[in-house]
C-alpha cells in the first residue's frame, strides 16, 4: 500500500491488534486505542519519572495521556 506519511500504516495497525485481541469488529478500536494509551503511559512513565519531581511529572503525565485518549477528528464536532 502507498501511505502519504510515515504513520499511515497506523491506521490499519491498531485496529488490527484491536480485533485480535477482542475478536470482534465492535472492540476493535477500543481495544486497540486502550493499547495506545497503554503504551503512551508506559513511555511517559519512564521519560517523566526520570526527569521531572512526581509532584509534576504525574499531573502532566495524566493530561498528555488524556489529550492522547480523546478522540480528536479535525473537521468533526
Amino acid at each position: 500500500m502507498d501511505f502519504h506519511t510515515s504513520l499511515g500504516a497506523l491506521t490499519f495497525y491498531i485496529p488490527a491488534a484491536g480485533y485480535g485481541l477482542s475478536g470482534r469488529m465492535g472492540g476493535a478500536m477500543p481495544v486497540g486505542m486502550a493499547i495506545v494509551i497503554l503504551l503512551f503511559a508506559a513511555v511517559a512513565a519512564e521519560i517523566l519519572g526520570s526527569r521531572m519531581h512526581k509532584a509534576l511529572g504525574l499531573p502532566l503525565a495524566a493530561f498528555l495521556l488524556l489529550l492522547v485518549a480523546a478522540p480528536a477528528i479535525p473537521g468533526r464536532r
